[in-house]
């Protein structure tokens, strides 16, 4: 490999696999401790060594310019900042938080993606949420928020940046139609069709599916009551606080944000997996 390929992240790899080999050779303790501290030397030789030429290139308006340039190169970066010669700025800290986070919110058939910064408040605006699973939008958004502020003191709030986004859907690159049936997704309404908190009413594969849009997410239901087993045919929901609820009378009522029943615990709306393609929805319930 040409000295030119030898990217910042290969010769992190190496440096990494190398000290693992150290660590698995049958050295004494002693012997690797010796060989611990000549690593930590070496290290500190090289940040004495950079701290006295960051110095004296900072000492000129141009000098100035030039480390602004070179800071820009990822491995001159990574170096200056493994010595603590610079410091991580807060939009950095955010997202490197949000890279920890990311592999848990995928799991959930989600993701994150960062907005901006302004102040002591970050924006996020999060792609999908959980499909077929007790976890909602909202607690991937309270453990994005718990995550960040818990690592950068400095972060007192999290929003979320509200866009018209499927609430149950995962989140997957786009495929064209035939890979979507292929998938077992559904041909649903187009999204024009919805209106903001007015349930609609369709049937995909003779299955009957409640659709609604709520705070700019499409939630999708088997539109049937799990007490009665008869569907719902209301034409307006009732909102309460942060409720939007629906029944067949005020005994037995469900909040379209979440499925819940909130008169009976532990019993909830089927929730479907809903996408946006194209202004078309496509439900996957299953059949």
């Amino acid at each position: 490999m040409g000295t030119q390929s030898k990217n910042v992240e290969y010769l992190t790899e190496r440096i990494d696999q190398i000290l693992q080999e150290i660590r698995n050779m049958d050295f004494t303790d002693y012997q690797l401790k010796k060989i611990m501290e000549l690593k930590k030397a070496i290290e500190e030789f090289h940040e004495e060594a950079l701290r006295k030429l960051v110095k004296i290139v900072r000492t000129t308006d141009e000098g100035k310019r030039l480390m602004l340039e070179a800071v820009e190169d990822p491995s001159v970066y990574a170096m200056l900042l493994l010595h603590g010669i610079i410091k991580q700025n807060l939009y950095t800290k955010v997202v490197a938080v949000m890279e920890e986070i990311r592999p848990y919110l995928n799991s959930h058939g989600g993701d994150i993606e960062l907005e901006k910064i302004e102040g002591s408040v970050v924006y996020v605006r999060l792609q999908g949420a959980c499909s077929g699973c007790s976890l909602s939008a909202v607690t991937l958004k309270n453990g994005v928020e718990e995550a960040i502020k818990t690592r950068i003191p400095e972060i007192e709030k999290v929003e979320m940046v509200n866009d018209l986004s499927p609430g149950y859907m995962p989140f997957n690159r786009k495929v064209d139609e035939d890979e979507l049936i292929d998938s077992g997704w559904r041909e649903g309404p187009n999204v024009e069709d919805l209106h903001e908190n007015k349930p609609y009413y369709t049937t995909i594969n003779d299955i009957d599916v409640l659709l609604i849009i709520i705070d700019n997410k499409i939630m999708a239901y088997r539109n049937r009551c799990p007490h009665r087993g008869i569907p719902f045919s209301q034409e307006t929901v009732e909102q309460v606080d942060n409720m939007f609820l629906i029944g067949h009378d005020k005994t037995l009522r469900f909040d379209l944000t979440n499925g819940e029943c909130i008169t009976v615990p532990h019993i909830q709306l089927e929730p479907f997996p809903v996408r946006l393609e194209n202004k078309k929805l496509w439900i996957r319930t299953g059949n």
